[in-house]
């Protein structure tokens, strides 16, 4: 059975709660991403999102320099790393979401998206054509 180690992504790039929402836009252009993992004392604390991001910057009251613990979603939805894969597309579909935290030992050691799911079934949907 696979099992959610086996598709998450490890070595997460992760951001402090006081990092400014400006910051946090230059991070995730550098690194192409649309995610963060906000982290304090080495515990997930929260996710931003960049879609929520821009939307929280149309606020009169939220600015660039904002810090993102302001806008930050605080209750995480996370997944251990020995979970079979089914937990995490239930989990998934489940909160309307599209990305868990992989943690372990309350350490945070991945995440999984709806992409990395992606991925896996076009790998096995390419391997089935080809056999």
């Amino acid at each position: 059975m696979m099992r959610v180690k086996d598709l998450m992504t490890p070595g997460v790039i992760t951001i402090a709660p006081a990092t400014t929402i400006q910051e946090a836009e230059t991070i995730m252009k550098e690194k192409n991403i649309r995610r963060l993992i906000v982290v304090e004392q080495e515990k997930a604390v929260g996710i931003i999102v960049h879609r929520e991001m821009i939307i929280s910057l149309q606020s009169p009251t939220i600015l660039k320099e904002t810090p993102v613990e302001w806008i930050m979603t605080k209750n995480l939805i996370t997944i251990q790393p020995d979970a079979p894969i089914t937990e995490a597309i239930q989990t998934l579909r489940k909160h309307k979401i599209n990305s868990l935290p992989v943690v372990e030992d309350d350490n945070l050691v991945g995440i999984i998206t709806v992409v990395d799911l992606l991925h896996e079934l076009t790998r096995r949907l390419e391997a089935e054509t080809t056999v």
